[in-house]
């Protein structure tokens, strides 16, 4: 599937469930905020990975994320009368403060595999930055905001540009499509 423009679907999550679910995930013992991405070589993004390819990482959260794709595809179906795949081939979560560096990457040079990054930080304020660059698009953080676009389109997530009271915490999804 070819995403032309980059599309969002947001209401996915109500303001509570994103309070629950940052927690459950702040208090994760997985995660790994020490690491820079360099490459985009699996494991080297700070953050944890879920899934990729067969190997499931975490039996719980991919359960969980998961059923949330499964929400994110009804709200997108409703709002662009267009059904995303059902492939599932990565989860990774993605964690930033105010020190954290990654590089503008692609996550998959084949064109038909679809991004989906969603913005999991259940409150956000403009001027803490951590924007996301998709090519020439800024899009600002916005709590709960699902941005779908194709995979291979060289993309950056900004950490907040000061210290904040929460980490910037991002899903990204990639589906073969």
């Amino acid at each position: 599937m070819e995403i032309n423009k980059i599309k969002y679907v947001d209401n996915v999550l109500l303001k509570k469930e994103l309070f629950n679910l940052y927690k459950g995930l702040i208090s994760h013992s997985g995660w790994n905020l020490s690491r820079s991405s360099s490459g985009g070589d699996i494991g080297t993004f700070p953050g944890f990975i879920v899934k990729h390819g067969d190997q499931v990482y975490d039996n719980y959260w991919s359960g969980y994320f998961t059923s949330l794709y499964e929400r994110i595809k009804i709200n997108f179906q409703e709002k662009y009368k267009y059904e995303l795949p059902n492939n599932i081939f990565r989860i990774h979560l993605g964690a930033k403060n105010e020190s954290s560096i990654t590089e503008f990457h692609s996550d998959s040079k084949d064109s038909g595999d679809i991004s989906i990054l969603g913005f999991l930080t259940p409150v956000w304020s403009n001027d803490w930055g951590g924007d996301l660059q998709i090519e020439e698009n800024k899009i600002d953080f916005e709590s709960g905001k699902f941005l779908i676009f194709n995979s291979n389109k060289i993309h950056n997530g900004v950490g907040p540009n000061k210290k904040i009271p929460y980490w910037r915490i991002s899903i990204n999804y990639i589906v073969k499509g």
